[in-house]
């Protein structure tokens, strides 16, 4: 019988998900509709940090916990 999740190493879990694009460029469509796109820095249990460009193309890293994302692409 195969693992389940429960029982996977951490490093089986960082071939899927979040990890595959930890310091890409990627964009994280919310829950409310919203969609920011920056570079993944790190990824908490849960939370994930972005970092953006404002306005006055300034980079500043954000946070977003995992249970307002929909999907990410």
């Amino acid at each position: 019988m195969g693992k389940n999740h429960l029982n996977a190493t951490f490093e089986e879990i960082k071939k899927h998900g979040y990890y595959t694009k930890l310091g890409k460029i990627i964009t994280v469509h919310t829950l409310d509709g919203k969609a920011l796109r920056g570079k993944l820095t790190c990824i908490g249990m849960y939370e994930i940090f972005l970092v953006v460009k404002d306005k006055e193309e300034n980079k500043q890293e954000i946070t977003i916990f995992k249970n307002a994302i929909k999907y990410i692409n």
